[in-house]
């Protein structure tokens, strides 16, 4: 099998970072296509599955010791400049959209004008802890995205070889990916992630 497709359930506001902001408004707006509708980074996506991978070798699962640099190449955050080129991956992973049919709908005369409602905002500060009172100038407002059910395509790159089993390996470290997005040690972006493998 060539391709899955990794179904991403998220259970909570959510927020993929665009790396802009609005104004004095908000600090960080999220990352969305060309129609204004919400997307989750195949980058992101494919740092959440090598992690995972990785978590796994290290605690010394059958058969994933170096699965993570197989599938998707040889991290860069890590290498120095006189370092050998990194590895190639044998997997790409399409960034997460809505269905289809949902998408055509919110671009639609119909959907239009309901694009709006798919975000909020939420504000944070910084909170002196000996006087209880908001630090001055730390009052941080970000743009979120409503709970989504979204997909990806995770797909054999054009003459590389894969691990037969590979869909079976990612499905398997799936439940060790609790949030998705930015922020997630704060409650943001709660998610289950299943794999479905598509026949091929």
């Amino acid at each position: 099998m060539k391709s899955a497709v990794l179904l991403i359930n998220i259970k909570s506001y959510w927020h993929a970072g665009s790396g802009r902001g609005s104004g004095a408004v908000l600090d960080a707006v999220v990352h969305q296509d060309s129609q204004g509708l919400p997307v989750l980074p195949g980058r992101h996506i494919k740092g959440l599955l090598r992690d995972a991978l990785m978590r796994a070798a290290d605690w010394e699962w059958d058969n994933y010791s170096g699965l993570a640099e197989r599938l998707f190449g040889e991290a860069t955050e890590n290498r120095t400049i006189d370092a050998a080129p990194p590895s190639s991956s044998c997997l790409r992973v399409s960034d997460a959209t809505l269905p289809e049919d949902v998408m055509a709908w919110l671009v639609s005369e119909s959907g239009r004008d309901l694009r709006t409602h798919l975000y909020q905002s939420l504000y944070m500060t910084a909170i002196n802890h000996e006087t209880g009172v908001a630090e001055d100038k730390s009052l941080r407002g970000i743009e979120v995205t409503v709970p989504l059910a979204l997909s990806a395509t995770i797909s054999l790159v054009a003459g590389q070889q894969a691990p037969k089993n590979w869909q079976q390996k990612i499905a398997k470290v799936l439940p060790l990916i609790h949030a998705v997005g930015a922020h997630r040690t704060r409650g943001l972006g709660r998610a289950e992630l299943h794999l479905q493998e598509i026949e091929s």
